[in-house]
Protein backbone atom coordinates (compact mmCIF):
# COMPACT_ATOMS: atom_id res chain seq x y z
CA UNK A 1 0.00 0.00 0.00
CA UNK A 2 1.70 3.27 -1.02
CA UNK A 3 1.29 6.32 1.70
CA UNK A 4 1.17 9.46 0.37
CA UNK A 5 0.54 12.83 1.64
CA UNK A 6 -1.00 16.15 0.18
CA UNK A 7 1.81 18.71 -0.28
CA UNK A 8 2.27 22.48 0.03
CA UNK A 9 5.12 23.87 1.45
CA UNK A 10 5.49 24.73 5.37
CA UNK A 11 5.86 28.45 4.64
CA UNK A 12 5.64 29.21 1.83
CA UNK A 13 1.90 27.29 1.21
CA UNK A 14 0.24 28.40 -1.66
CA UNK A 15 2.71 30.70 -3.10
CA UNK A 16 4.56 26.96 -4.15
CA UNK A 17 5.13 28.17 -7.40
CA UNK A 18 4.89 32.15 -7.63
CA UNK A 19 7.30 32.29 -4.55
CA UNK A 20 9.22 28.81 -5.27
CA UNK A 21 11.22 28.14 -2.87
CA UNK A 22 14.09 25.46 -4.01
CA UNK A 23 15.48 24.79 -0.18
CA UNK A 24 12.71 24.93 1.49
CA UNK A 25 11.27 22.17 -0.63
CA UNK A 26 14.02 20.33 -0.46
CA UNK A 27 14.10 20.21 3.05
CA UNK A 28 10.09 19.71 3.18
CA UNK A 29 10.91 16.34 0.81
CA UNK A 30 13.18 15.62 2.75
CA UNK A 31 11.42 15.12 5.74
CA UNK A 32 8.60 13.42 4.17
CA UNK A 33 10.81 10.73 2.68
CA UNK A 34 12.34 10.33 6.11
CA UNK A 35 8.77 9.82 7.89
CA UNK A 36 8.31 6.35 5.43
CA UNK A 37 5.73 8.33 3.11
CA UNK A 38 6.22 7.77 -0.11
CA UNK A 39 4.43 9.90 -2.40
CA UNK A 40 3.35 13.76 -2.69
CA UNK A 41 -0.20 15.22 -4.16
CA UNK A 42 0.74 18.79 -5.23
CA UNK A 43 -1.90 21.00 -6.59
CA UNK A 44 -1.27 22.86 -9.83
CA UNK A 45 -2.65 26.13 -9.45
CA UNK A 46 -4.27 27.02 -12.93
CA UNK A 47 -3.78 30.32 -12.59
CA UNK A 48 -0.43 30.04 -12.19
CA UNK A 49 0.37 27.96 -15.36
CA UNK A 50 -2.07 29.24 -17.32
CA UNK A 51 -2.71 32.77 -16.94
CA UNK A 52 -4.82 32.69 -20.76
CA UNK A 53 -6.61 30.26 -22.19
CA UNK A 54 -3.79 29.61 -24.89
CA UNK A 55 -0.86 31.46 -22.78
CA UNK A 56 1.08 29.49 -20.30
CA UNK A 57 3.25 30.76 -17.92
CA UNK A 58 7.10 29.13 -18.46
CA UNK A 59 8.75 30.26 -15.72
CA UNK A 60 6.05 27.74 -13.65
CA UNK A 61 6.27 25.26 -16.17
CA UNK A 62 9.93 25.22 -15.29
CA UNK A 63 9.42 24.99 -11.59
CA UNK A 64 7.27 22.05 -12.10
CA UNK A 65 10.07 20.39 -13.71
CA UNK A 66 12.84 21.41 -10.43
CA UNK A 67 9.91 20.18 -8.41
CA UNK A 68 9.78 16.48 -9.67
CA UNK A 69 13.68 16.88 -10.04
CA UNK A 70 13.59 17.41 -6.04
CA UNK A 71 11.23 14.78 -5.23
CA UNK A 72 13.35 11.87 -7.48
CA UNK A 73 16.23 13.23 -5.85
CA UNK A 74 13.95 12.30 -1.94
CA UNK A 75 13.37 9.10 -3.32
CA UNK A 76 9.50 10.46 -3.83
CA UNK A 77 6.72 10.03 -6.59
CA UNK A 78 4.13 12.69 -7.54
CA UNK A 79 0.35 13.02 -8.17
CA UNK A 80 -0.20 16.52 -10.21
CA UNK A 81 -3.43 17.92 -9.73
CA UNK A 82 -3.79 19.62 -13.18
CA UNK A 83 -6.46 22.57 -13.79
CA UNK A 84 -6.45 22.56 -9.71
CA UNK A 85 -9.39 23.14 -8.89
CA UNK A 86 -10.65 22.83 -5.51
CA UNK A 87 -7.81 23.24 -2.70
CA UNK A 88 -8.24 23.73 0.80
CA UNK A 89 -12.04 24.30 0.58
CA UNK A 90 -11.87 26.57 -1.93
CA UNK A 91 -11.94 27.36 -5.73
CA UNK A 92 -8.80 27.92 -7.15
CA UNK A 93 -9.63 29.63 -10.27
CA UNK A 94 -8.22 31.74 -13.48
CA UNK A 95 -9.37 35.19 -14.20
CA UNK A 96 -10.23 34.02 -17.74
CA UNK A 97 -12.89 31.16 -16.69
CA UNK A 98 -15.48 33.54 -14.88
CA UNK A 99 -18.08 34.85 -16.29
CA UNK A 100 -19.50 38.70 -15.05
CA UNK A 101 -22.47 38.48 -13.39
CA UNK A 102 -24.64 40.55 -10.68
CA UNK A 103 -24.80 37.03 -8.90
CA UNK A 104 -22.66 36.01 -5.98
CA UNK A 105 -20.53 32.98 -7.17
CA UNK A 106 -22.02 29.70 -6.52
CA UNK A 107 -18.90 28.05 -5.17
CA UNK A 108 -16.09 30.06 -2.83
CA UNK A 109 -14.09 31.70 -5.19
CA UNK A 110 -10.07 32.87 -5.32
CA UNK A 111 -9.52 35.03 -8.02
CA UNK A 112 -5.69 36.46 -7.93
CA UNK A 113 -5.69 35.73 -4.08
CA UNK A 114 -8.89 37.32 -3.31
CA UNK A 115 -12.68 35.99 -2.30
CA UNK A 116 -14.62 36.47 -5.41
CA UNK A 117 -17.60 38.38 -4.45
CA UNK A 118 -19.82 38.69 -7.99
CA UNK A 119 -19.17 36.54 -11.16
CA UNK A 120 -20.45 32.93 -12.33
CA UNK A 121 -17.28 30.45 -13.06
CA UNK A 122 -17.26 29.05 -16.52
CA UNK A 123 -18.08 24.84 -16.39
CA UNK A 124 -14.99 22.88 -16.80
CA UNK A 125 -17.07 20.66 -18.23
CA UNK A 126 -18.86 22.13 -20.55
CA UNK A 127 -17.18 25.73 -21.43
CA UNK A 128 -15.63 25.77 -24.62
CA UNK A 129 -13.20 28.12 -23.29
CA UNK A 130 -12.18 25.95 -20.44
CA UNK A 131 -12.00 23.11 -22.32
CA UNK A 132 -9.77 24.37 -25.14
CA UNK A 133 -7.49 25.83 -21.98
CA UNK A 134 -7.53 22.31 -20.56
CA UNK A 135 -6.09 20.44 -23.89
CA UNK A 136 -3.70 23.47 -23.82
CA UNK A 137 -1.86 22.89 -20.90
CA UNK A 138 -2.58 19.17 -20.87
CA UNK A 139 -0.37 19.08 -24.09
CA UNK A 140 2.43 21.11 -22.76
CA UNK A 141 2.51 19.59 -19.40
CA UNK A 142 2.42 16.13 -20.97
CA UNK A 143 5.14 17.00 -23.68
CA UNK A 144 7.49 17.79 -20.92
CA UNK A 145 7.36 15.79 -18.38
CA UNK A 146 5.12 12.68 -18.78
CA UNK A 147 8.13 10.77 -18.32
CA UNK A 148 9.86 12.19 -15.55
CA UNK A 149 10.61 9.03 -12.94
CA UNK A 150 9.34 10.93 -10.33
CA UNK A 151 5.34 11.98 -11.65
CA UNK A 152 3.06 8.73 -10.75
CA UNK A 153 0.09 10.11 -12.61
CA UNK A 154 -2.11 13.18 -12.70
CA UNK A 155 -5.19 14.12 -10.84
CA UNK A 156 -7.03 16.02 -13.24
CA UNK A 157 -8.98 19.08 -12.27
CA UNK A 158 -8.98 18.09 -8.17
CA UNK A 159 -12.16 18.51 -6.57
CA UNK A 160 -13.74 16.83 -9.53
CA UNK A 161 -16.34 14.96 -7.06
CA UNK A 162 -17.67 18.47 -5.78
CA UNK A 163 -18.01 20.26 -9.46
CA UNK A 164 -19.29 17.21 -11.28
CA UNK A 165 -21.95 16.76 -8.30
CA UNK A 166 -23.69 20.51 -9.72
CA UNK A 167 -23.80 18.67 -13.33
CA UNK A 168 -26.06 16.18 -14.80
CA UNK A 169 -24.47 12.41 -14.71
CA UNK A 170 -24.79 12.62 -18.86
CA UNK A 171 -23.06 15.96 -18.84
CA UNK A 172 -19.80 15.10 -17.15
CA UNK A 173 -19.44 11.32 -18.55
CA UNK A 174 -18.35 12.69 -21.50
CA UNK A 175 -15.90 14.84 -20.38
CA UNK A 176 -14.54 12.22 -18.19
CA UNK A 177 -14.31 9.76 -20.99
CA UNK A 178 -12.64 12.45 -23.70
CA UNK A 179 -10.21 13.59 -20.99
CA UNK A 180 -9.02 10.21 -20.03
CA UNK A 181 -8.84 9.56 -23.96
CA UNK A 182 -6.40 12.86 -24.19
CA UNK A 183 -3.79 12.00 -21.22
CA UNK A 184 -3.50 8.72 -22.95
CA UNK A 185 -2.63 10.02 -26.01
CA UNK A 186 -0.51 13.53 -24.59
CA UNK A 187 0.57 12.49 -21.14
CA UNK A 188 0.40 9.16 -20.43
CA UNK A 189 0.41 8.09 -16.99
CA UNK A 190 -2.14 7.43 -13.98
CA UNK A 191 -5.27 9.38 -13.63
CA UNK A 192 -6.51 9.80 -10.19
CA UNK A 193 -10.29 11.17 -9.89
CA UNK A 194 -11.63 11.94 -5.84
CA UNK A 195 -15.22 11.47 -4.82
CA UNK A 196 -16.36 12.36 -1.09
CA UNK A 197 -18.52 9.73 -0.01
CA UNK A 198 -21.15 12.29 0.69
CA UNK A 199 -21.40 12.39 -3.45
CA UNK A 200 -22.15 8.39 -3.10
CA UNK A 201 -25.80 9.77 -1.76
CA UNK A 202 -26.68 11.39 -5.56
CA UNK A 203 -28.78 9.87 -7.95
CA UNK A 204 -27.60 11.95 -10.32
CA UNK A 205 -23.96 12.16 -10.05
CA UNK A 206 -20.78 10.77 -11.35
CA UNK A 207 -20.34 7.29 -10.15
CA UNK A 208 -17.27 5.17 -9.25
CA UNK A 209 -17.54 3.27 -11.98
CA UNK A 210 -17.95 5.59 -14.07
CA UNK A 211 -14.27 6.69 -13.43
CA UNK A 212 -13.35 2.93 -13.29
CA UNK A 213 -15.16 1.97 -16.73
CA UNK A 214 -13.36 5.76 -18.70
CA UNK A 215 -9.54 4.04 -17.18
CA UNK A 216 -9.32 6.44 -14.34
CA UNK A 217 -8.54 5.48 -10.98
CA UNK A 218 -11.49 6.37 -8.28
CA UNK A 219 -10.57 7.42 -4.66
CA UNK A 220 -12.82 7.98 -2.07
CA UNK A 221 -12.44 10.64 0.42
CA UNK A 222 -13.86 10.77 4.26
CA UNK A 223 -14.12 13.71 6.36
CA UNK A 224 -12.43 11.88 9.39
CA UNK A 225 -12.78 15.10 11.49
CA UNK A 226 -16.42 14.95 11.04
CA UNK A 227 -17.84 11.62 8.52
CA UNK A 228 -19.29 13.94 6.45
CA UNK A 229 -22.94 14.39 7.17
CA UNK A 230 -23.25 11.83 10.17
CA UNK A 231 -21.02 13.34 12.70
CA UNK A 232 -18.99 10.45 13.70
CA UNK A 233 -15.44 11.89 14.21
CA UNK A 234 -12.49 9.67 14.37
CA UNK A 235 -15.01 6.64 13.55
CA UNK A 236 -13.39 3.41 12.39
CA UNK A 237 -16.47 1.66 11.74
CA UNK A 238 -18.06 4.53 9.59
CA UNK A 239 -14.46 4.04 7.52
CA UNK A 240 -15.06 0.41 7.35
CA UNK A 241 -18.53 0.42 6.22
CA UNK A 242 -17.47 3.74 3.54
CA UNK A 243 -14.71 1.00 2.32
CA UNK A 244 -16.74 -1.89 1.96
CA UNK A 245 -19.79 0.12 0.26
CA UNK A 246 -17.10 1.66 -2.62
CA UNK A 247 -15.03 -1.83 -2.67
CA UNK A 248 -18.54 -3.43 -3.71
CA UNK A 249 -19.87 -0.89 -6.08
CA UNK A 250 -16.49 -1.27 -8.18
CA UNK A 251 -16.82 -5.22 -8.20
CA UNK A 252 -14.30 -5.98 -5.39
CA UNK A 253 -11.86 -3.71 -6.29
CA UNK A 254 -11.15 -1.62 -3.34
CA UNK A 255 -10.16 2.48 -3.62
CA UNK A 256 -7.69 4.47 -3.10
CA UNK A 257 -8.28 6.20 0.21
CA UNK A 258 -8.15 9.71 1.71
CA UNK A 259 -8.50 10.60 4.86
CA UNK A 260 -9.78 14.59 4.52
CA UNK A 261 -8.18 15.85 7.48
CA UNK A 262 -7.33 15.65 11.07
CA UNK A 263 -7.91 19.44 12.75
CA UNK A 264 -5.97 19.36 16.31
CA UNK A 265 -5.89 21.09 19.07
CA UNK A 266 -2.38 22.64 20.78
CA UNK A 267 -0.46 19.77 22.49
CA UNK A 268 -1.41 19.23 25.54
CA UNK A 269 -5.56 20.35 25.48
CA UNK A 270 -7.92 17.59 24.85
CA UNK A 271 -10.17 17.45 21.91
CA UNK A 272 -13.20 19.59 21.39
CA UNK A 273 -15.97 19.94 18.59
CA UNK A 274 -16.40 23.52 17.44
CA UNK A 275 -18.69 24.88 14.24
CA UNK A 276 -19.24 21.16 13.11
CA UNK A 277 -15.70 20.60 13.11
CA UNK A 278 -13.67 18.37 15.94
CA UNK A 279 -11.02 18.82 16.94
CA UNK A 280 -8.92 16.16 18.16
CA UNK A 281 -6.01 15.75 20.64
CA UNK A 282 -2.47 14.42 18.71
CA UNK A 283 -3.57 11.27 21.15
CA UNK A 284 -6.61 10.67 19.83
CA UNK A 285 -5.63 10.90 15.71
CA UNK A 286 -2.49 8.12 17.18
CA UNK A 287 -5.09 5.80 18.18
CA UNK A 288 -7.34 6.50 15.58
CA UNK A 289 -5.00 6.21 12.62
CA UNK A 290 -3.20 3.25 13.94
CA UNK A 291 -6.39 1.46 13.52
CA UNK A 292 -7.35 3.17 10.21
CA UNK A 293 -3.84 2.09 8.81
CA UNK A 294 -4.46 -1.65 9.39
CA UNK A 295 -7.72 -1.02 8.11
CA UNK A 296 -6.74 -0.16 5.21
CA UNK A 297 -4.03 -2.65 4.77
CA UNK A 298 -6.43 -5.82 5.44
CA UNK A 299 -8.85 -4.09 2.63
CA UNK A 300 -6.00 -3.82 -0.10
CA UNK A 301 -6.36 -0.19 -0.74
CA UNK A 302 -4.06 0.60 -3.13
CA UNK A 303 -2.81 3.81 -1.79
CA UNK A 304 -3.80 6.29 1.62
CA UNK A 305 -3.62 9.51 1.44
CA UNK A 306 -3.20 12.17 4.09
CA UNK A 307 -4.25 15.89 4.44
CA UNK A 308 -1.70 17.88 4.58
CA UNK A 309 2.25 17.67 5.41
CA UNK A 310 1.99 21.23 7.40
CA UNK A 311 0.12 23.37 9.74
CA UNK A 312 -0.80 26.86 8.48
CA UNK A 313 1.88 29.83 10.00
CA UNK A 314 0.07 32.29 12.07
CA UNK A 315 1.27 35.00 9.51
CA UNK A 316 -1.15 33.77 6.75
CA UNK A 317 -4.15 32.93 8.81
CA UNK A 318 -5.68 36.60 7.48
CA UNK A 319 -5.13 35.38 3.72
CA UNK A 320 -7.42 33.42 1.85
CA UNK A 321 -8.86 30.27 2.17
CA UNK A 322 -8.00 30.33 5.57
CA UNK A 323 -9.49 33.49 6.84
CA UNK A 324 -13.04 31.88 6.54
CA UNK A 325 -12.21 28.35 7.27
CA UNK A 326 -10.09 28.61 10.64
CA UNK A 327 -10.11 24.25 11.13
CA UNK A 328 -8.08 24.04 7.79
CA UNK A 329 -5.04 26.05 9.81
CA UNK A 330 -4.46 23.11 11.70
CA UNK A 331 -4.62 20.16 10.03
CA UNK A 332 -0.73 19.33 9.15
CA UNK A 333 0.87 16.24 9.66
CA UNK A 334 3.43 18.85 11.31
CA UNK A 335 3.17 22.07 13.22
CA UNK A 336 3.65 25.29 12.02
CA UNK A 337 7.11 25.37 13.51
CA UNK A 338 8.28 22.62 11.98
CA UNK A 339 8.26 20.00 14.85
CA UNK A 340 6.31 16.61 13.75
CA UNK A 341 2.65 15.84 15.71
CA UNK A 342 2.71 12.51 17.86
CA UNK A 343 0.79 11.62 15.49
CA UNK A 344 3.23 10.25 13.04
CA UNK A 345 3.96 7.28 14.96
CA UNK A 346 0.66 6.03 13.89
CA UNK A 347 1.57 5.99 10.03
CA UNK A 348 4.05 2.67 10.81
CA UNK A 349 1.71 1.49 13.92
CA UNK A 350 1.35 -2.82 14.25
CA UNK A 351 -2.12 -2.51 14.97
CA UNK A 352 -4.01 -5.31 15.03
CA UNK A 353 -6.06 -6.47 11.73
CA UNK A 354 -9.88 -4.85 12.60
CA UNK A 355 -12.60 -6.93 12.28
CA UNK A 356 -16.17 -5.70 10.65
CA UNK A 357 -19.22 -6.99 9.09
CA UNK A 358 -19.79 -7.51 5.30
CA UNK A 359 -22.44 -5.83 3.70
CA UNK A 360 -25.36 -7.42 1.97
CA UNK A 361 -24.94 -5.22 -1.59
CA UNK A 362 -27.14 -5.22 -4.65
CA UNK A 363 -25.80 -2.20 -6.82
CA UNK A 364 -29.09 -2.42 -8.85
CA UNK A 365 -30.90 -1.30 -5.48
CA UNK A 366 -28.11 0.93 -4.79
CA UNK A 367 -28.14 3.01 -7.94
CA UNK A 368 -32.09 3.31 -8.02
CA UNK A 369 -32.21 5.03 -4.94
CA UNK A 370 -28.25 5.61 -3.17
CA UNK A 371 -29.40 7.43 -0.19
CA UNK A 372 -31.86 5.16 1.28
CA UNK A 373 -29.69 2.15 0.81
CA UNK A 374 -27.12 3.45 2.49
CA UNK A 375 -28.69 4.30 5.61
CA UNK A 376 -30.13 0.90 5.68
CA UNK A 377 -27.04 -1.07 4.95
CA UNK A 378 -25.43 1.55 7.80
CA UNK A 379 -28.24 0.49 10.42
CA UNK A 380 -27.31 -3.13 9.61
CA UNK A 381 -23.88 -2.82 10.30
CA UNK A 382 -23.89 -0.80 13.24
CA UNK A 383 -26.09 -4.20 14.62
CA UNK A 384 -23.64 -6.73 13.49
CA UNK A 385 -21.15 -4.66 15.09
Amino acid sequence: MLLGIGYLPRQTGPRLWRAFDHAEIREDLAHIAALGLQAVRVPLFWADFQPGPQRLATPILDRFGKFLDLAHDAGLQVVAGIWTGFWDGALWWPDWGITPSPLPPHWPLLIHESWLTWGRMRSPFLDARMLSGQTYLLRELGGYYAEHPALLGWEPLPGFGRLSAAHPRQAVLPWLEETLARIGEQAPGTSHFLIAFDALENPQGIRLTDIQQAGGEPGLSIATFASDRRRLPLSVPWIAFALRLATGLLGGHPPALFLAGFPTVPPGQRGMAREGVYYASEEEIEEHLSQVVALARAAEVPALWLWRWADIPEDQWHAPPYDRFAWRRHTGLIRADGHEKTWVRALHASEPTPSFPSLNLDPDAYYHHPQRTINALWRAFQTSL
